[in-house]
C-alpha cells in the first residue's frame, strides 16, 4: 500500500488500540453478542418466532451491543490500509457496518413491510457482492465465518421474499394503508416476526465474524509496533474544534475525504501538471490551477497529493474548506502542513517535531514567522534529488482575504530560496487571488481552464460516471450517456448525480426524473435543476417534508458541521435524521453518525439559502430556522446544566483553578456531549440571527434567569469565554435593534441596574444587558476559575439587578464572608481590565469599532467597542526595559481606512497589525538605530530618524527607497509628522552649539521625491520624551503646529512652512494633544495658559475668534465634532463639556456628571463613544448614543483618590483609611462596612497607629507631627509637637505590644513616649544627615518593651534600652528596599530583621551576632512574624523553625503551627497575594481570586492579612475584608 497512507492508518490503529483495545473488544463484542443473542431471543431457532419486547429501544443490552459492535467494524474498517495483512478486512468491515445500520433501520418499530423490503433489498445486494471477496479470502474464510454468512443470507432471503409477498398483497387491495400511515395489529406482529428472525441470524454472523477478526489482529500486532513510525509528540491530530469532533478537523484539511480522479480521466491536465512538476529548466515554482466552482480542481489536488506521496516527493498539503472551521482560516495552516511534511519526509520528523515545540512556547507567532519556520526552513534541510512539492486547494474557501492575501505573499517571497520545492495551487479565479500572482514570474498555469482542455471533459465525465455505476443494477449504457451530458462538463454535476444513486433506495425514480430533465445552456440553472431533484427524491412521504426540512435547516444554518446524532438530540424523536441524511447523499457527506455531516459543495449551500423561486419548495429560511436550533440548543442546555457540572468542587482541596485540574479538556468532552457542546457554544448566536419570536424571546429571558451562571460556568470549563461574550454581545446587539424597530426605543434611557419600577419589557430587555456586562467584567476571573462564578463574581455584580439579586439568594452558600463599603456600580459604562499600571493612551479607530489601549506596564490591548472583548492576542512589551528604552509602546495609530494599527516596541520594532482580528499584517521590522517614526495615513511606508539623515521604508517589503541627509551635525529629532495627504513631512528637534546651548529647529520637506522645502529657528525646545507629539497637521495638510516645552504654540503654512502665528502659551500636559484641527478645516481649538479655558482660531489666519470658559482645572482632549459646529473638552475638573464654536458659549453635555479621576480618555469621530482610563488602572467606555439602551448617567459625586490603608486596630475591629485630597483619615469598621467617623488634618498623613487595647489611635503627619486621637470620639487628646523640622512623605508611628510606648520616626528622627502620660522618654537624630530620604527605615519594639530596634542609611543597626537610653549598633549589608523587623516574643535578644531578600538573625548581647541566615525569593513582602512560643519564624508564606538545630529548618507540616495564632494581638497571616488571587500556604494554593476592580493593588498601601482573613482595597479608596476561615477548613478536610 501506499507509503504516507500506511504510517497515518498505522498511528490510527495504534490510537485506537490505545483508547479501545481492538483485541480486547472484538472477543467481548463475540461473547456479548452471544449473551445477548440468547438471553434476547431464547434460542437459536430462527424460524421460531420470539417476543419483540426487547428489539424496540427498552433493552439496553441490544443498543450497547449494536453500538459497540458499530464502533468496532468501523474501526478497522478505517485502518485496514495499514498494512496487507489486514487489508482483507476493509471490505469485511464496510459490509458489518452497513448491515449494523440496516439492522438498526430494521429494529424501527414504525417501519412498514415496504420499508423493510427496500431496506434489505439493498444491504442484500450488498452482502452478495462482498460474499466473493470473503470466500477468497483464505485468511479470513474459515469453516465458522463462511457457515455463519450463509446461514444470514439465507434468512435474509426468506424475509425479503415475505415482505415481498405482503407488498404485493396490499397492492391488490388485500391490506390496504400501510405505507407509512399506519399498519394494522396483525401486520405488526407478522413484521416483529420478521425482525427477530433476522436479527437472531445476524447476531450468530457477527459472532462469528468478531472472533475471525480477533485472531486476525493478534496475528499483526506485532507487526503494528514494528513499523511504527509516527512521532507521539506531533499534537494537532488530537486537536478538537469547538463542540468537540476529535480530529475531523485534520481529516478535512488533508483531503482524505475528496475523490480521486478516475483511472483515464483528466488526463491533459494531469499531464501538464506532471509535466510542469518534472521540468528542471523552469524557475515558475507556482502552478495555479484556477476555474469556476465543480469543475474539479479539488480532485485533481487529491490525485496529484496521492500521486506524489507515492512517489515520495510530496512535502505536505493543506485543503481549505467550508466544512471545518479550522479550514476556512490560516490559523493551523503552518503547523498542519508541518505535521504532513512529518509523515511524509520521516528523515525531518525530529525537526518538526522541535519547531513546532519553539513555536508552541512563544506568546506570538506571526503567520510569516510560522510560514519560514514550519515549512520552509525544514524544507531547506530536505537532501532530495528530485523535486517534493506542496499542495494547497482551495484557497478562495479561505474567509479572510487578508489571510489570503498573507498565504501568497509568503509563498511568493520564500519559495525562490527552495529551489527544489513547488506549489500546485488551487482556486476560484477570485479577484484578490489573481491580483497577488499576477505579477509574480513565479505563476505558471494560470491560463489553463478545466472545461477548455480540449474539450476532453465529455470523455473524462464518461469515464468517471462508467466506473461509479458500473456495479450498481437497473443503471444501462443510456443512462450513463445521459448523466453525462446533462453534466455539460461539470464534473459536480456528475458527482452529484452519482452519488444520488449510490445512496438512495429509489434509483428508479431518481433515471426518471432525470430524463425528464431538459438541458439548459447555463451550469447554474443545470445544477439547481439537478438540486431539486435530489431534493424532490429524497423527500418519498410527502408528508414528512417538514421532517426533512427540519433536518437539512439545521445542517445549512449551524455555525460549525453537525453530525446526525446531535442533529437526532435537536429534533423530536419520530424525526429519523440519519435516513434523510442517506437520502440526500447526492449532496451531503455524512460518513459515521457521529461525524460532522458536510455539504459536498458550496453551490448547494447557495441554492437552499438563494429565493423561493429558485429553491422551489425547499427554501432554507435563515431566520426561521435560527429559530429552531436555538431553541434546541436552549432545551438542551436546560436538561444538563447545573451548578459544578463536573462534581469537581469537593473537600479536601482548594478552590480549583481551569489550569490546575489535570486532563480538564478530557473530563468536558467525557461528561458532554457534542450535542450539548454544540448548544452551549452558539445558542446565543442563532438567537441573535433568528426572527426573535415572542415565544423564543420569553425562552431566552428564562434561560438567562435560571441558568446563566451554570452556562458561564461550563463555557469557563471549555476554555470558551470568548465565544461567550461574542454569543451574548450578538445578542445584546440584536435585542437593542428589535426594541428600536418595534418603536420603543424613546422609553430606554434607563439605568442598566436600577430600582425604578419598569415594564416588563424592559425588565426582560435589562436581563440580557445585565447577562452581558456580567460576562464582561468578569472575563479574566471567569476565565481562570469557573467555580468562582458563584462566587466572588456574583458577589461583586450590583446589587439593584433582579437577575443576579435572585442568584445571589440561590448560590448563597459559595459566598465568602465578605465585609465591605464597596458598591458594585457597572452604570452604562464596559470595565475592560488587564492593565497593571497607569494608562496613558486610549485610540479609537476611525469607524468607532476598535479601541486601543497602551499602559505604563508596557501593555497594548485592542478592544472591540461592540461587545467589550479582547480582539487577539495582547502585546507585551519587555518586562524590565533598560530606562532609556521607556515608554516600551509608542507611536500608536490606526490607518486612515482603519482596517489597520501599528505601533513601535522597545526596542523599536515596527508592528503592523489588522483591525479585525489583532493579527499581524508582517513580522516585526526591527530598526533598533533609528530614534524617531513616522507612518504615513496609510501605513504604507514609514519614515525613520536616525541623528543625522531621515529614510524611508516600505512597509510590504521593509527595504528603504529614498534617504535624505539634510539633518545638521548635533541636531537631534523631537518628533516627526507626515501630512494626511503624504505630500510633506515635519521634523522638529534641538541643535546643540559650541557653547553647549541649545535651540529649537524645524524643517519642512516635500516627500515625492524627499527634499528639503524649509528650516527655521524656533524661539524655544521642543519636548523630548520619545512618546511625546508635538506636532499635528489639519486634515487638508494645508496647516500645522508646534508646540515647545515653553508650552508656546506656532502655526504653520503647510506647503511652505512659513510661520502664519504665535498662538502664545497652552496648558499642556505630557501625553495630551492640546491641540486639535476642525474636519471642514476653518478652526482650530486649543488650551489656554489659564487652567480651564480653551481658544478657538481660524485656521487660516490664526486669528482668536472666542475663549470659551467653565473648566475648572487643565483641559486634557479637546475634539471638533464631524459637522465642526461643535467642540467637546474633557478636563482634570472630572467634567465634559460641550460647546457651541460659532456662538462661543456652552452646550448641554453629552457626559453629565463626573468622570472620575482620569489619565486619558478619547471620543469617537461621531462622538457616539468615550473612552476613560481610571485611577484604578481600567478603561471606562461609555455608549453615548441618544437611545442607547440600559444608559444611565455616570456619577453624579466627584471620587476621590490616593487612598491607603494607614493602620489597623485589632482590639477594636477598626482601619484607617487616608484621602490625599483632603488630608483626611477615615475609621472603617471591618465588621459592618461602615465608616465610624472622619478626622481633618491640616497636613498630610503619613502613618497612623492604634494602640493594642484600642482606646487611642495616633498620626503621623509629612510635616513630622504626631498626634493622639480618641477612637471613640474621634477628638484629639494630645498634640505632641514636631519630631523633626523637613516635610517628608514618608516615616512611620507604632506602639509597644503592651501599650505602654508610642513610638514614631521620621526623617532620620526617633522618638519614644510614655503612652500613659505621652512625656518623651527617648530620642535618636541619625548622624548620617536627616536631609536623606527615610533615614529610619523601620523601628520594632521587644515584646516587654525594653529593646527597640531602627535601620538607618547608613547601613547601621541600631538595638536601644529607650528607658536607659543605651544602645548597640553594628554595620549591614547595603540593602535597596524596605527593611522590616521583628523580636522573638519568649526572648528579647533573639532580633529577625528582613534585608535584601535575607532574613538575617541577631542575638544582642554586648554586641548584634549574627547566628542565621536565611535566603529568600523574590515577591514576597510584609513583616517576619515569630510564634507565641518563639519556636517558629514566618515570612509571608514561608516558616521555618529556628530554636533546634541551626541553621533554621524549613516547616513541612500540612497546617500552619498553633503557636501563631492569637499573640501580638493578633494572628500571623499565612495568606498572601499573588497574580490577582490570595493565596494560601497552608493548604499551599490559590484561595480566591479578586475582582477586576481591586488586581492593581499595592501591597505595601492597599493590602493587609490578618489570621485567616485579608484587607484590600482599590485606588478609590472602598476597602473589602474577606473572612477565608470557612474555604480554608474545607480545604483542609480529611
Amino acid at each position: 500500500m501506499k507509503a504516507r497512507f500506511r504510517r497515518k492508518k498505522m498511528k490510527k490503529m495504534q490510537q485506537l488500540s490505545e483508547s479501545i483495545s481492538i483485541e480486547a473488544t472484538s472477543e467481548n463484542l463475540s461473547s456479548r453478542v452471544d449473551d445477548n443473542r440468547s438471553t434476547t431471543l431464547g434460542t437459536t431457532d430462527v424460524l421460531a418466532p420470539q417476543a419483540p419486547a426487547g428489539l424496540y429501544g427498552s433493552s439496553k443490552s441490544y443498543e450497547n451491543t449494536r453500538d459497540l459492535a458499530e464502533q468496532f467494524f468501523m474501526a478497522i474498517k478505517e485502518v485496514s490500509e495499514a498494512t496487507e495483512l489486514l487489508s482483507p478486512l476493509k471490505s469485511v468491515c464496510a459490509l458489518m457496518v452497513r448491515g449494523i445500520q440496516t439492522i438498526r433501520s430494521a429494529n424501527n418499530n414504525l417501519i412498514s413491510w415496504a420499508d423493510l423490503c427496500e431496506d434489505l433489498s439493498s444491504h442484500l445486494s450488498d452482502m452478495e457482492h462482498y460474499q466473493m471477496e470473503l470466500q477468497e479470502s483464505s485468511s479470513l474464510s474459515d469453516k465458522s465465518s463462511l457457515e455463519a454468512l450463509e446461514f444470514y443470507l439465507r434468512v435474509t432471503k426468506d424475509v425479503l421474499e415475505k415482505a415481498s409477498m405482503a407488498i404485493r398483497q396490499n397492492e391488490s387491495g388485500l391490506f390496504p394503508g400501510i405505507m407509512h400511515v399506519g399498519v394494522t395489529e396483525r401486520e405488526k406482529e407478522d413484521i416483529d416476526r420478521q425482525r427477530v428472525r433476522l436479527l437472531n441470524a445476524w447476531q450468530v454472523y457477527t459472532a462469528a465474524m468478531s472472533r475471525t477478526i480477533a485472531l486476525k489482529l493478534r496475528q499483526t500486532g506485532e507487526y503494528l509496533k514494528k513499523h511504527q513510525t509516527y512521532d507521539e509528540a506531533m499534537p494537532a491530530r488530537r486537536i478538537q474544534d469547538n463542540y468537540g469532533v476529535v480530529g475531523s478537523n485534520f481529516a478535512i484539511a488533508y483531503g482524505e475525504k475528496v475523490d480521486l480522479c478516475e483511472e483515464g480521466t483528466r488526463v491533459e491536465i494531469l499531464g501538464a501538471i506532471r509535466e510542469w512538476g518534472n521540468d528542471s529548466q523552469t524557475t515558475r515554482q507556482i502552478f495555479w490551477l484556477n476555474d469556476a466552482a465543480g469543475t474539479g480542481k479539488s480532485t485533481i489536488a487529491a490525485t496529484m497529493a496521492k500521486e506524489w506521496s507515492l512517489d515520495k516527493q510530496l512535502a505536505g498539503r493543506f485543503f481549505f474548506s467550508p466544512n471545518s472551521n479550522m479550514t476556512q482560516t490560516t490559523k493551523e495552516f503552518c503547523r498542519a502542513i508541518a505535521e504532513d511534511i512529518a509523515i511524509n519526509q520521516p528523515m525531518l520528523g525530529d525537526d518538526v517535531r522541535d519547531a513546532i515545540k519553539a513555536v508552541s512556547v512563544e506568546q506570538h507567532i506571526w503567520f510569516d514567522v510560522q510560514l519560514r519556520r514550519l515549512i520552509f526552513d525544514l524544507l531547506r534541510r530536505l537532501e532530495a534529488d528530485n523535486f517534493v512539492f506542496l499542495v494547497v486547494d482551495a484557497l478562495d474557501n479561505c474567509v479572510r482575504l487578508e489571510e489570503r492575501t498573507e498565504v501568497l505573499n509568503g509563498f511568493i517571497r520564500y519559495l525562490p530560496s527552495v529551489p527544489r520545492v513547488k506549489l500546485l495551487l488551487t482556486s476560484r479565479p477570485i479577484q484578490d487571488i489573481a491580483d497577488t500572482l499576477a505579477p509574480s514570474p513565479l505563476v505558471h498555469g494560470s491560463d489553463i481552464q478545466l472545461l477548455n482542455v480540449r474539450h476532453s471533459y465529455h470523455r473524462d465525465i464518461n469515464i468517471f460516471v462508467e466506473k461509479r455505476l458500473f456495479n450498481l443494477p437497473a443503471i444501462s449504457r443510456e443512462h450513463h450517456k445521459m448523466i453525462v451530458e446533462r453534466s455539460g462538463g461539470l464534473f459536480l454535476y456528475a458527482a452529484t448525480v452519482c452519488r444520488m444513486l449510490e445512496k438512495s433506495r429509489h434509483r428508479p425514480d431518481i433515471l426518471k426524473v432525470l430524463s425528464d430533465i431538459g438541458v439548459t445552456d447555463k451550469l447554474e440553472r443545470q445544477m439547481d435543476i439537478l438540486y431539486l431533484s435530489v431534493l424532490k427524491q429524497a423527500l418519498i412521504d410527502k408528508e414528512a417534508g417538514y421532517m426533512m426540512m427540519s433536518v437539512l435547516s439545521m445542517i445549512i444554518v449551524a455555525y460549525q458541521p453537525l453530525s446526525s446524532n446531535t442533529i437526532s438530540r435537536f429534533l423530536p424523536e419520530n424525526i429519523y435524521v440519519d435516513d434523510f441524511v442517506q437520502d440526500l447523499g447526492g449532496v451531503l457527506k455524512d460518513g459515521h453518525p457521529d461525524r460532522p455531516i458536510k455539504v459536498l459543495h458550496p453551490t448547494f449551500r447557495e441554492f437552499v439559502l438563494s429565493n423561493e423561486d429558485r429553491a422551489n419548495g425547499f427554501l432554507v429560511d435563515p431566520g426561521i430556522s435560527a429559530s429552531s436550533l436555538a431553541s434546541a440548543c436552549i432545551s438542551t442546555l436546560e436538561h444538563i446544566l447545573e451548578e459544578d457540572l463536573f462534581q469537581l468542587d469537593k473537600p479536601g482541596h482548594l478552590p480549583w483553578r481551569n489550569a490546575d485540574i489535570p486532563n480538564l479538556e478530557t473530563i468536558v468532552h467525557k461528561f458532554t456531549t457534542p450535542a450539548e457542546r454544540y448548544a452551549s457554544a452558539f445558542w446565543a448566536h442563532h438567537v441573535a440571527t433568528s426572527n426573535l419570536s415572542s415565544e423564543l424571546w420569553s425562552t431566552v429571558i428564562n434561560f438567562l434567569s435560571q441558568r446563566l451562571l451554570n452556562w458561564v460556568e461550563l463555557m469557563s470549563w471549555r476554555g470558551t469565554i470568548g465565544l461567550c461574550i461574542e454569543g451574548i454581545s450578538r445578542l445584546r446587539e440584536a435585542a437593542d435593534k428589535q426594541m428600536i424597530n418595534d418603536g420603543t426605543s424613546q422609553v430606554l434611557m434607563v439605568p442598566l441596574f436600577s430600582s425604578t419600577a419598569l415594564t416588563s419589557t424592559i425588565q426582560e430587555l435589562l436581563v440580557i444587558r445585565q447577562a452581558h456586562q456580567f460576562i464582561v467584567h468578569h472575563q479574566s476571573l471567569i476565565s481562570d476559575s469557573a467555580l468562582q462564578t458563584y462566587s466572588i463574581a456574583l458577589f461583586f455584580t450590583p446589587a439593584q439587578s433582579p437577575i443576579f439579586e435572585d442568584y445571589r439568594k440561590r448560590y448563597s452558600g459559595r459566598q465568602p464572608n465578605i465585609v465591605t463599603s464597596y458598591v458594585t456600580k457597572w452604570e452604562d459604562q464596559t470595565t475592560l481590565g488587564g492593565h497593571s499600571d497607569t494608562i496613558n493612551h486610549l485610540i479609537f479607530s476611525p469607524d468607532g469599532s476598535r479601541l486601543m489601549s497602551v499602559g505604563m506596564d508596557g501593555l497594548l490591548q485592542l478592544w472591540s467597542t461592540e461587545t467589550g472583548a479582547l480582539v487577539g492576542k495582547p502585546f507585551q512589551g519587555m518586562e524590565d526595559p533598560p530606562p532609556f528604552y521607556q515608554p516600551q509602546v509608542r507611536r500608536c495609530a490606526f490607518s486612515q481606512d482603519g482596517k489597520r494599527f501599528s505601533f513601535f516596541s522597545c526596542p523599536n520594532e515596527l508592528h503592523i497589525r489588522f483591525s479585525h482580528n489583532g493579527e499581524p499584517v508582517i513580522p516585526p521590522l526591527e530598526w533598533h538605530w533609528a530614534k524617531y517614526f513616522a507612518f504615513s495615513p496609510t501605513m504604507s511606508f514609514v519614515l525613520l530618524v536616525d541623528d543625522f539623515s531621515v529614510h524611508r521604508r516600505e512597509i510590504k517589503l521593509g527595504h528603504g527607497s529614498h534617504q535624505i541627509d539634510v539633518l545638521e551635525d548635533k541636531f537631534r529629532v523631537c518628533d516627526i509628522a507626515i501630512s494626511p495627504n503624504c505630500n510633506r513631512v515635519v521634523c522638529v528637534g534641538s541643535v546643540e552649539h559650541n557653547d553647549l546651548k541649545k535651540t529649537g529647529r524645524a524643517f519642512l520637506w516635500q516627500l515625492e521625491p524627499l527634499a528639503q522645502i524649509s528650516s527655521y529657528d524656533l524661539d524655544g525646545l521642543p519636548p523630548s520624551s520619545p512618546d511625546v507629539v508635538c506636532i499635528a497637521f489639519s486634515l487638508d495638510s494645508n496647516r500645522f503646529a508646534i508646540w515647545l516645552q515653553s508650552n508656546d504654540a506656532l502655526l504653520c503654512d503647510g506647503q511652505s512652512g512659513k510661520e502664519i502665528e504665535n498662538m502664545g502659551r497652552m496648558n499642556y500636559r505630557e501625553g495630551t494633544k492640546p491641540i486639535t484641527f476642525c474636519p471642514l478645516n476653518h478652526l482650530l481649538a486649543h488650551t489656554d495658559r489659564r487652567a480651564g479655558d480653551i481658544i478657538v482660531r481660524e485656521q487660516k489666519t490664526g486669528k482668536k475668534t472666542s475663549v470659551l470658559q467653565g473648566h475648572k482645572r487643565s483641559v486634557i482632549h479637546l475634539s471638533f465634532s464631524s459637522d465642526g459646529k461643535k467642540l467637546v473638552s474633557v478636563s482634570f475638573d472630572q467634567t465634559v463639556r460641550v460647546w457651541d464654536v460659532e456662538a462661543g458659549g456652552p452646550l448641554e453635555s453629552i457626559f453629565p456628571g463626573y468622570t472620575g479621576t482620569i489619565h486619558a480618555c478619547s471620543f469617537s469621530d461621531d462622538w457616539r463613544q468615550f473612552a476613560s482610563a481610571a485611577e484604578n488602572d481600567q478603561i471606562r467606555l461609555y455608549n453615548l448614543q441618544a437611545g442607547a439602551i440600559g444608559q444611565s448617567a455616570p456619577d453624579s459625586t466627584k471620587p476621590m483618590h490616593d487612598y491607603a490603608i494607614l493602620g489597623v486596630a485589632y482590639a477594636d475591629p477598626l482601619i484607617a483609611i487616608r484621602s490625599q485630597s483632603d488630608s483626611g483619615v477615615a475609621l472603617w469598621d471591618t465588621t459592618t462596612g461602615t465608616t465610624k467617623g472622619r478626622i481633618l488634618n491640616q497636613d498630610y498623613v503619613v502613618s497612623v497607629a492604634f494602640s493594642p487595647n484600642g482606646r487611642i489611635f495616633a498620626t503621623l503627619s509629612d510635616s513630622s507631627t504626631v498626634r493622639i486621637w480618641n477612637v471613640m470620639n474621634l477628638v484629639e487628646t494630645n498634640d505632641l509637637g514636631l519630631i523633626a523640622f523637613y516635610r517628608q512623605k514618608s516615616g512611620g508611628i507604632f506602639f509597644s505590644q503592651d501599650s505602654l510606648l508610642l513610638c514614631a520616626f521620621h526623617t532620620g528622627n526617633v522618638r519614644v513616649w510614655d503612652a500613659q502620660t505621652m512625656t518623651p522618654i527617648f530620642y535618636h537624630d541619625s548622624p548620617h544627615g536627616i536631609m536623606e530620604y527615610q533615614n529610619v527605615k523601620l523601628c520594632a519594639f521587644s515584646f516587654d518593651s525594653t529593646r527597640l530596634a531602627g535601620v538607618d542609611r547608613g547601613n547601621q543597626l541600631y538595638v536601644w534600652n529607650p528607658r536607659t537610653n543605651t544602645s548597640v549598633q553594628t554595620t549591614i549589608p547595603k540593602y535597596y528596599s524596605e527593611v522590616f523587623a521583628t523580636f522573638s516574643p519568649v526572648d528579647s535578644s533573639l532580633l529577625a530583621a528582613v534585608l535584601s531578600q535575607t532574613i538575617f538573625l541577631w542575638r544582642i548581647d554586648e554586641e548584634l551576632q549574627v547566628v542565621a541566615k536565611i535566603s529568600l525569593g523574590k515577591g514576597i513582602y510584609g513583616m517576619p512574624s515569630f510564634s507565641s512560643d518563639g519556636k517558629y519564624l514566618a515570612y509571608g508564606p514561608l516558616c521555618w523553625d529556628v530554636v533546634t538545630p541551626l541553621p533554621p529548618q524549613p516547616y513541612t507540616g500540612d497546617s500552619p503551627p498553633s503557636s501563631f495564632d492569637g499573640h501580638q494581638l493578633q494572628a500571623y497571616s499565612f495568606l498572601f497575594y499573588k497574580d490577582g488571587w490570595i493565596h494560601s500556604a497552608f493548604p499551599d494554593g490559590p484561595l480566591l481570586p479578586l475582582p477586576t476592580e481591586f488586581r492593581s493593588i499595592e501591597l505595601d498601601r492597599h493590602w493587609h492579612a490578618f489570621g485567616e482573613s485579608v484587607l484590600f482595597m482599590n485606588k478609590l479608596g472602598e476597602p473589602v475584608v474577606i473572612d477565608c476561615s470557612p474555604i480554608l477548613a474545607r480545604a483542609r478536610q480529611n
